[in-house]
């Protein structure tokens, strides 16, 4: 699954040279936290979120008007946008992007290492679509499950493989038998939370009616 199989398309943007109340006007209208912001040639140039409006309270005044001679004490940055009631004073410039052939898995780790809620999908400048986190939560539940091959010795075989595979457990020293699509897991594990991840494991592989815990501690 990538970013084009479950952006947003249906997208509202807003222009750079836009005012401030245009834009919380739309979000507050469309109840959105966040929006694209788009150049003259409808090219994406940056994202303005509820974060970069509540900040301008946050910024204050700057310096106080008797403070005229300490311009070092001015940060410029900070009183342009506490002030400028243009979307292009105000948004953030440096866009976090994925293109549309960008995985799923990765889009959802740029969110979580940058720590944003959304993220725009582009080829090239051009804006496609937006990822948001509730459009990751509606991938995971639409996506297909693993195919398995049936019966009850291709099951135990595909456990038996995942547990080597994704758990790198010893298959030896963990016993796999199933009947009638019920998994029996007999065996040694190192720890309670090893226990708990073959029961996940268990528990995620397509035709497993149920899972009958025999597993001691060591």
């Amino acid at each position: 699954m990538f970013a084009q199989d479950i952006m947003n398309t249906d997208i509202t943007t807003i222009s750079a040279d836009s005012s401030v109340h245009q834009a919380i006007d739309l979000m507050v209208a469309k109840n959105i936290s966040g929006l694209p912001v788009i150049d003259n040639d409808g090219n994406l140039c940056g994202l303005l979120t509820e974060g970069d409006l509540l900040r301008r309270i946050e910024f204050g005044g700057g310096r106080s008007a008797g403070n005229s001679d300490e311009t070092s004490l001015v940060d410029f940055d900070d009183y342009i946008r506490s002030r400028s009631w243009r979307v292009s004073d105000v948004m953030s410039a440096s866009v976090i992007s994925v293109t549309p052939d960008t995985p799923a898995a990765s889009v959802a780790e740029v969110m979580f290492q940058h720590k944003i809620k959304r993220v725009p999908v582009v080829s090239g400048k051009r804006l496609l679509g937006i990822v948001s986190r509730i459009d990751l939560l509606k991938g995971i539940v639409a996506a297909p499950a693993e195919r398995t091959a049936s019966g009850d010795d291709a099951l135990a075989r595909a456990i038996r493989a995942r547990l080597q595979g994704d758990l790198g457990l010893d298959t030896v020293a963990i016993k796999v038998s199933v009947q009638d699509s019920r998994v029996v897991l007999e065996g040694t594990v190192s720890s309670e939370l090893e226990r708990r991840a073959i029961r996940v494991l268990v528990e995620n592989v397509k035709g497993v009616s149920g899972l009958i815990d025999k597993l001691s501690l060591a």
